[in-house]
């Protein structure tokens, strides 16, 4: 009787897990013509391109692979016979015959052909030569963001679905506000800055975001441009290095957009070694997170922090180090107390680091009334590289070689393992922000004036 009973239980857990394991994947069926195969490509983008599926198909074709949570990907059959997006989710079976009518049918059929259809009909402005974004070319990306809202509302849908479908096309109207500006601070030395209007974000700042927002790969960064840009307006205001994470979060009212919100903006704190405060945001955090599984995150983090090797740096000295100018003389950095110190690790080679000049230029113009002196250590190995590049910019502030580089004790003493890296030091020359938010992140100016000035 033990020996049956220990059997049917192999075979119920069994069952189980090929249960589970087929809820898990995705499955895309369909037609393509025969005779020359057909290169099959299924992508998502986080950051970089994650290729998920890639085959060669004829005929009929059926592929599978695993996703863990709702997302939209691309697919793309043969060259230029289709090319699209596509929502899927965990267990979903979906069925794409090219022979046919290009429809999509089975799992999420009307969201995948309501988003095709809404696409194709995408405001699409010309961005090639703009040098400065400007209110009026966001009203035009705000009135297609509507023209397409209007369509997805009037689809005969039900509202679970329209809100997916207006999730991947809120995407696309950061997307297009922000991407270029994105991609000038990744890629500063080859891609240059567009000037931005102030207003320039105005018409979309009482956008109603939706959670089906989060189902895109690379909603965050664009998403926090657009807070940014709340924060420039005096829409958001910024108590606290405690708070300000929460004072972010206070103008998105969809409470499961708020939550993800939060959680991805503590985890990438925590990989940028932003923990100056970050104690207490966490704490701040736990009355917006209410999700179990947010919960299990939170206290995740609280550990990951507890191992930071950022925490120790706090109170090293910094004082005893020296580097020569761009004049030839040896600067210690002990001359510079009595004042705070906002230290840039940066080189003439790191795309990034050059993207951040302009915005430290304004930011240092902004604060030129608090106790605070801008140092410059550039990371180069070739002096004379380093002093044409200084002068072409007309970079403000001390600037000092480190020709050293990461071999440098204050390197290997700090964690520098990639630039560019900020560090804000103390009056007394002992560091106060171990990884201090970079100048073209408003939150940082906000917080500088409050705590530097005594406000």
């Amino acid at each position: 009787m033990k020996k049956v009973f220990l059997i049917l239980l192999v075979l119920v857990l069994s069952f189980c897990a090929i249960a589970q394991k087929q809820d898990t994947v995705v499955t895309i069926t369909g037609r393509v013509a025969s005779g020359k195969p057909m290169h099959l490509l299924v992508e998502r983008q986080v950051g970089m391109t994650q290729r998920l599926v890639e085959a060669d198909v004829s005929g009929e074709y059926s592929i599978t692979f695993p996703v863990k949570e709702p997302m939209f990907l691309s697919i793309s059959i043969g060259r230029q016979v289709f090319s699209g997006n596509l929502f899927v989710a965990p267990g979903a079976k979906i069925n794409l015959d090219l022979t046919q009518d290009e429809k999509f049918q089975g799992s999420y059929a009307g969201v995948n052909n309501l988003l095709r259809r809404v696409l194709a009909e995408e405001f699409k402005p010309k961005t090639d030569g703009i040098k400065t974004f400007t209110k009026p070319y966001a009203e035009a990306l705000y009135r297609g963001y509507q023209e397409r809202e209007k369509v997805i509302e009037t689809s005969g849908l039900s509202m679970k679905d329209q809100q997916i479908v207006k999730g991947y096309m809120q995407f696309r109207l950061l997307e297009n506000l922000y991407m270029m500006i994105l991609r000038s601070k990744a890629f500063g030395k080859v891609f240059n800055p567009p000037d931005v209007a102030p207003d320039y974000s105005d018409p979309v700042l009482n956008v109603k975001w939706v959670r089906e927002l989060t189902f895109t790969g690379d909603w965050f960064a664009l998403f926090q441009e657009w807070l940014y840009a709340q924060v420039r307006n005096e829409k958001i205001k910024i108590g606290s290095r405690v708070t300000y994470l929460n004072d972010m979060a206070s103008v998105i009212e969809d409470p499961v957009l708020k939550e993800a919100y939060l959680l991805r903006a503590i985890k990438l704190e925590l990989l940028q070694g932003n923990v100056k405060g970050l104690e207490g945001r966490l704490q701040k955090a736990k009355c917006i997170v209410k999700s179990k599984a947010g919960k299990n995150e939170l206290a995740v983090c609280a550990q990951e922090l507890k191992k930071s090797v950022y925490r120790d740096m706090s109170g090293l000295d910094f004082s005893k180090y020296s580097f020569p100018n761009i004049h030839g003389d040896t600067i210690c950095l002990s001359e510079f107390k009595g004042k705070y110190v906002f230290v840039d690790l940066w080189s003439t080679g790191c795309n990034p680091c050059v993207a951040e000049i302009n915005y430290a230029k304004r930011l240092e113009d902004r604060l030129k009334d608090l106790p605070l002196v801008w140092v410059s250590i550039s990371l180069d190995t070739h002096v004379d590289t380093w002093k044409k590049f200084v002068k072409q910019k007309d970079m403000d502030g001390e600037q000092l070689l480190c020709s050293r580089a990461y071999k440098h004790p204050l390197m290997q003493q700090m964690a520098v393992h990639g630039i560019p890296r900020f560090i804000i030091l103390d009056p007394t020359g002992k560091v106060w922000d171990a990884s201090s938010r970079r100048p073209s992140d408003p939150v940082l100016g906000e917080l500088l004036l409050k705590e530097l000035s005594g406000n």
